[in-house]
């Protein structure tokens, strides 16, 4: 994604972009379901592998419409009114490789709107279930009763989905980390990191790299990381113990600063807010062998003030 959004933008361009992208601002965001498009399902076509299917669009049930409603309730302030601004659409795909996207619709205009794409097998899981899905694949626990769970409640896994998902447009829309250029870098020395943000300043020092008081060699290699790895399930202790020292709500959100910012709001809200449950287990079969939970950590909860401005209203 990119950002390019001067805050001067007129009422009237703003709303005749709108328009010609065939968003209606005044629409109910669980009314957006639309189908994806084809440059998002082209996405796609790059990275499958010969004879492997492409995902399909997905048709909700009542219920899971009902559930998508909830979700955007569940929203910040801020998160709602941007998206009733800027969302285009949702769309849901069966057999999709990853989670969730977020794309922007039209690149390089003065006012950028965008479309969120989920994988439509999280419609049936739990925040639980699918946090714990997720993080299980940092490990590799074949033929041992190691295991990592993430304990998040029973809410609907798609609550914690659109709250990262919805985070991003927020960060597109406000620059609340740094932008980078878009498309290929150029060839030669790579050019000076962007100037930080409140969010940014002392945590990282570019887009992927921590600051050193953060960086861990074994962390980052993760396979969240560029040129991570599936670790043994014997590192996770290690892992974890590495994260406890750093102000990153997550592993995932330690591989970029823009996800850092999605997962913090996103753990934040849900444990904050939504007074749900987010503690990473480490088990050895039946005995618990380390259990942290981020939003007790003091360096985590260092950042909480800047999470005010998503929750004042206007």
């Amino acid at each position: 994604m990119t950002r390019h959004d001067p805050p001067a933008t007129a009422a009237a361009e703003r709303a005749g972009i709108a328009r010609r992208f065939g968003l209606d601002p005044a629409s109910p965001l669980a009314a957006r379901v639309r189908p994806t498009s084809p440059e998002i399902l082209a996405r796609f076509d790059e990275v499958r592998r010969p004879g492997q299917p492409g995902p399909t669009e997905h048709r909700l049930t009542a219920g899971e419409r009902r559930a998508l409603s909830a979700a955007f309730a569940a929203l910040p302030p801020l998160h709602q009114r941007l998206l009733r601004e800027r969302l285009r659409g949702v769309n849901f795909l069966d057999g999709m490789p990853n989670t969730a996207l977020t794309s922007t619709v039209n690149p390089g205009e003065p006012y950028e709107l965008f479309d969120i794409t989920i994988r439509a097998a999280v419609l049936r899981q739990t925040a639980s279930e699918w946090l714990t899905e997720k993080e299980r694949t940092v490990f590799d626990a074949a033929g041992t009763k190691g295991s990592v769970s993430v304990e998040a409640g029973r809410r609907d896994a798609l609550v914690f989905i659109l709250l990262h998902e919805a985070t991003h447009v927020v960060d597109n829309c406000l620059g609340l980390t740094p932008p980078f250029p878009p498309g290929k870098p150029p060839q030669g020395a790579p050019p000076p990191p962007p100037p930080p943000t409140e969010f940014t300043r002392g945590v990282w020092d570019d887009r992927m790299l921590p600051a050193p008081a953060y960086r861990d060699a074994l962390r980052l290699r993760v396979r969240f990381f560029p040129g991570g790895e599936q670790l043994p399930i014997d590192r996770a202790v290690a892992v974890y113990e590495s994260l406890r020292r750093t102000p990153f709500a997550s592993l995932y959100g330690g591989w970029n600063w823009s996800d850092d910012l999605a997962e913090y709001l996103s753990v934040y809200h849900w444990t904050e807010v939504l007074k749900q449950p987010y503690r990473i287990v480490i088990r050895d079969g039946d005995r618990d062998v380390v259990a942290y939970e981020p939003m007790k950590s003091s360096l985590v909860r260092g950042r909480i003030g800047q999470m005010k401005r998503f929750y004042e209203e206007g």
